[in-house]
């Protein structure tokens, strides 16, 4: 009986890794629409770890660095800095040009992997990561190392997705391949996903073997909008380098059945011009080191 071989869990994180970096210019380039639809779930981040004036704040995957940006403000006065933090150093550019942009002075970036965090026990104030451990591959891991970096009392707040039904921004484009024959099944590439922590039991469960106290769970809507599907299918094509391998070699009736099959999935959240309003279901949590 044949099995799959294993993929070493090296090599695996490295070709996570490279897919962000492949990813970040089209972060970059989405980052206005895509945070607009965000902006509940940054706020309630930051919100959750009530940052005060002085404190040293971790953000992590913090990708272009907009939720860590929200809370660099408040924690300027006395001294507060910001470490904005991700594996891909293409997104970390993109947070350096952003942070100028915005004018930010207390903003430290810095390459961090989620699995062995390279900075002291207890030196850290806070932390962020929205939508960053689901793509771990040793989640407890990661979430050990970041309680190891807290300060006692110190507090976590995290984002992650729940399942892919309840996400058809994410979930009807991936559907819509397996359908049209394009793909095998629904997840385009090997290792951890974006729904890895869609549970909140599991979630829970996590936080409290990581050390966590008091973890609270919720989930918070969202709705993410497009022009049109075309729009959809450019945006998501930028935001996912799996999805965009298997766009760009299609011929000319490939890509008009999978146009027809997203315009067909993405009706009940069409308009009458063509827009689409797609929706989407985040958790977010809290707890305390």
């Amino acid at each position: 009986m044949s099995t799959e071989p294993e993929i070493d869990p090296d090599e695996l994180r490295a070709a996570v890794r490279e897919r962000w970096e492949r990813a970040a210019d089209g972060w970059s380039r989405r980052n206005a629409r895509f945070q607009a639809a965000a902006m509940g779930v940054s706020q309630w981040l930051v919100d959750a770890i009530e940052p005060q004036p002085g404190q040293r704040v971790l953000d992590l995957a913090a990708g272009v660095g907009e939720t860590g940006f929200l809370a660099a403000e408040l924690i300027a006065p006395g001294g507060g800095t910001l470490i904005s933090s991700d594996g891909a150093e293409a997104m970390l550019a993109h947070a350096r040009a952003r942070a100028a942009q915005l004018g930010l002075a207390n903003v430290e970036f810095k390459p961090l992997e989620l699995e062995w965090i390279d900075l002291p026990a207890a030196s850290v104030d806070a932390v962020l990561c929205r939508w960053g451990y689901m793509f771990a591959l040793d989640k407890g891991a990661a979430l050990r190392e970041t309680r190891r970096v807290l300060k006692p009392g110190g507090r976590l707040a995290l984002a992650a997705w729940t399942a892919p039904q309840r996400n058809p921004f994410a979930g009807v484009a991936r559907q819509a391949l397996v359908e049209a024959g394009l793909v095998d099944g629904f997840e385009l590439v090997a290792g951890p996903t974006m729904f890895d922590l869609a549970d909140p039991a599991l979630l829970r469960e996590l936080l409290e073997e990581a050390g966590f106290a008091d973890p609270r769970v919720e989930e918070l809507p969202l709705t993410i909008r497009y022009d049109d599907v075309e729009d959809f299918i450019a945006a998501t094509c930028d935001l996912s380098p799996a999805f965009a391998d298997v766009v760009a070699p299609l011929n000319a009736r490939q890509r008009a059945d999978l146009v027809q099959r997203l315009t067909l999935a993405t009706a009940p959240f069409a308009a009458a011009d063509g827009s689409l309003a797609l929706p989407g279901v985040a958790l977010v949590a809290v707890a305390e080191a």
